[in-house]
């Protein structure tokens, strides 16, 4: 019995490598230039807005900059295999990452400010800045961070992400069929269904274009400690955008 069960594992293994030398992506399919659309803004992201790493190193604002990062390329590739049910549950999670981001960015404005008035202590507003980016639980923190954000131009960009993370949610929590994975063998993750993966491509640039909005408001902030993000910069990026003008609101704001 031991016997015949290992040379099945050997053969189940051996057919895993041939799997593998063969298996298909979907950047070799006519959904490449959507892929390629998405890593250049994963791309912008990293390098247009790294200086923020130099801020508070006691704020995490580093860990989770890299973090939201990591989840997107992670998320990318997986959905580039054909993973898309992991795909979804690693953006939701760069959602969750952005959200702890734009708390400890905040934080840290706050606390360079209150420093300008005289204040040294910390306030009522700083604690809760800090709690909820660290707590546990994310009902409370991503419900915190659209009354937080509800007066800024960025309002309307988290609360997308907010929704966006709702429906994400149902790939990590499945109760409902839509969210099962249609795959019952290894070879079928092989065979490329733009129907399954076109939405997730949406919602997955709904991300990285809020996230870059998101990092545009904050830069100018901190401008002062080197976080220069400008305009001209996000040309390219504009370009791809069906509403033109959020960039324009944001930078009104300051005006």
């Amino acid at each position: 019995m031991s016997i015949d069960i290992k040379k099945n594992w050997e053969r189940d293994f051996d057919s895993y490598e041939l799997f593998l030398t063969e298996r298909g992506y979907f950047t070799n399919t006519e959904l490449k230039s959507y892929f390629t659309k998405i890593y250049q803004k994963i791309y912008l992201y990293t390098t247009l807005t790294n200086a923020i790493c130099d801020l508070d190193k006691r704020s995490k604002i580093q860990q989770f900059f890299f973090e939201c990062k990591n989840n997107m390329i992670i998320s990318f590739d997986l959905a580039n295999l054909n993973y898309i049910n992991a795909s979804k549950q690693i953006l939701r999670s760069c959602i969750e990452s952005l959200f702890r981001l734009s708390l400890g960015i905040s934080r840290y404005i706050e606390y360079r400010e209150n420093r300008k008035k005289g204040i040294y202590i910390a306030t009522e507003s700083l604690k809760n800045l800090k709690s909820m980016q660290d707590s546990h639980k994310v009902g409370k923190l991503t419900h915190y961070v659209i009354s937080y954000f509800s007066e800024t131009p960025v309002n309307e960009n988290m609360k997308q992400l907010y929704d966006l993370y709702s429906t994400l949610s149902g790939a990590v929590h499945v109760n409902d069929k839509d969210n099962f994975t249609p795959h019952k063998y290894l070879l079928d993750y092989n065979i490329a269904n733009k129907e399954h993966i076109e939405p997730h491509l949406i919602n997955f640039e709904i991300v990285i274009n809020n996230v870059i909005f998101i990092l545009y408001y904050f830069s100018f902030y901190l401008d002062d400690e080197g976080v220069h993000l400008h305009k001209r910069d996000l040309l390219e990026f504009e370009k791809t955008l069906e509403e033109t003008n959020v960039l324009e609101e944001i930078e009104n704001f300051f005006v």
